[in-house]
């Protein structure tokens, strides 16, 4: 893979993790990191293949250490599941997750209160 292709291909990524995750920050690899338990465990490692072959590729007798069928494969899957995530969406569960959370809450909270007031006698 050339240097070119392999920068423009992690240009790509950078973009994708910023328009879907909301990543502005730091190389590839570092963004990765920043994502954690929002990708799965072969993304992120991928995503680390990717930023190691592009840091590689300045240096010719290095650039020759990577492989170019495993870059591509690990960039066509990246892209692939960058894709399938809709922001809307993630935001969207995200409230709900927190609503039905304190749904919850107040329902035990109403739940303990009746509870002690029928113990004390008051109900």
């Amino acid at each position: 893979m050339e240097s070119t292709d392999l920068a423009r291909k992690t240009a790509h990524l950078n973009a994708l993790l910023e328009q879907k995750l909301g990543l502005r920050k730091g190389p590839l690899g570092h963004r990765a990191d920043k994502a954690g338990r929002r990708l799965p465990a072969w993304l992120r490692r991928d995503l680390h293949r990717l930023d190691a072959a592009s840091r590689m590729a300045g240096n010719p007798r290095l650039a020759r250490m990577a492989d170019p069928g495993a870059l591509e494969r690990a960039y066509s899957a990246a892209v692939a599941h960058l894709k399938t995530i809709d922001p809307k969406e993630r935001r969207k569960d995200r409230l709900i997750g927190v609503a039905g959370g304190l749904a919850f809450n107040l329902l035990l909270l109403a739940a303990l209160v009746l509870a002690v007031l029928r113990w004390r006698g008051m109900i």
